[in-house]
């Protein structure tokens, strides 16, 4: 979790001297920028919904290559199933499952890992293509260059994230998770930031507070993100489904129940959830004061104000939902894919705000 937040901040923080572009050029960073942004967009939004059905420790190997194409005939069916009746997903609570429902959960992580191997191509394809032409520059192509070994990463890290749920009990472990999920915005916010250096010129005043605001939201989201993988990874959500009290209680009992007390924060179902919603609540008025004072004071900045506070005030109410829903999916996966916009809105005031 630390090194994405650090990647995160590097990419935000490095020097964004502009670097003369010829038209031809330009057209080719746009669209290739637009199509990563998308296919990123698409991983977290199915690898949420990957794992809001349970269906991320159907395939229990990684084939890089011959995974690739799903099983074709009823024999491979059948030996994807057997391999699968060997996890510990299926003796301890999917024994029930035939070979049709095993590929219900199947599909949606073949689609996942086959997105993920588009996007690595999407990445890598043209890099090859344009480092060899020396058809861009040269800054450009390093930074792409940069966050395809962060797509790798990620790749890596989603692997060894369901190995960890392959040994003895069918979950995977949430710190991986949360590792994997803050890669994936990581690698967004690096290519917006790539995208914002290169095609947009607009700056605020340079105020130290407007500076320094935008930074303190980003770290409060890279925060919250964490905390919110941290419920999924622990089925935290499907406990407390009230708000704004948890078992009647705005602080309920039961925080502390673990030793050491750090273990709560990791293990504890309850500090879990109530240290996401703490967290929620944080975020949302530090981006409405924000937000409303931008708007107020700066007529060139108020329709990203307003923009970022439309994104927050979205994102909290579908979190809320989800949690009253019991986490129903088309809820739960929404409330993913917002925060993506949400960090959008926070990292165009970062870059707005930046020093030049």
């Amino acid at each position: 979790m630390h090194f994405s937040a650090a990647v995160l901040s590097a990419s935000i923080m490095e020097d964004q001297q502009m670097h003369p572009i010829h038209p031809p050029q330009a057209r080719i960073m746009r669209r290739w920028l637009i199509v990563c942004m998308v296919c990123v967009a698409a991983m977290v939004w199915i690898g949420g919904v990957t794992r809001l059905t349970e269906s991320g420790l159907s395939i229990v190997k990684w084939d890089l290559v011959s995974g690739t194409l799903p099983p074709l005939s009823h024999e491979a069916w059948q030996a994807e199933f057997d391999a699968y009746k060997t996890s510990p997903e299926y003796m301890k609570k999917n024994t029930h499952f035939d070979l049709e429902a095993f590929k219900g959960i199947f599909w949606l992580e073949y689609f996942h890992r086959l997105l993920g191997r588009i996007t690595g191509m999407v990445f890598l394809l043209p890099l090859i293509y344009f480092a060899a032409r020396r058809a861009l520059p040269a800054p450009f192509l390093k930074r792409m260059l940069a966050i395809s070994v962060l797509v790798g990463a990620q790749g890596a890290v989603g692997w060894i994230m369901v190995a960890s749920g392959l040994v003895d009990q069918p979950r995977v472990s949430p710190i991986k998770l949360a590792l994997h999920l803050t890669l994936a915005f990581s690698v967004f916010a690096s290519l917006l930031m790539t995208y914002f250096r290169y095609f947009s010129q607009q700056r605020l005043p340079a105020r130290p507070w407007l500076r320094g605001g935008a930074r303190a939201l980003l770290a409060i989201f890279i925060v919250q993100l964490i905390l919110g993988a941290i419920v999924a990874g622990t089925d935290a959500g499907y406990s407390y489904n009230t708000y704004p009290l948890m078992d009647g209680r705005f602080i309920p009992n039961g925080l502390s129940l673990l030793s050491p007390a750090w273990l709560n924060h990791l293990e504890n179902i309850t500090m879990i959830q109530f240290q996401h919603r703490i967290g929620a609540l944080i975020l949302v008025n530090a981006v409405l004061v924000y937000g409303w004072y931008v708007a107020h004071t700066l007529p060139e900045g108020r329709p990203w104000a307003w923009h970022m506070i439309f994104a927050v005030t979205l994102q909290f109410v579908l979190g809320v939902a989800t949690l009253l829903s019991v986490m129903a999916l088309p809820l739960a996966s929404a409330h993913q894919v917002v925060a993506l916009f949400l960090l959008a809105s926070i990292l165009r005031f970062v870059h707005l705000t930046r020093k030049v």
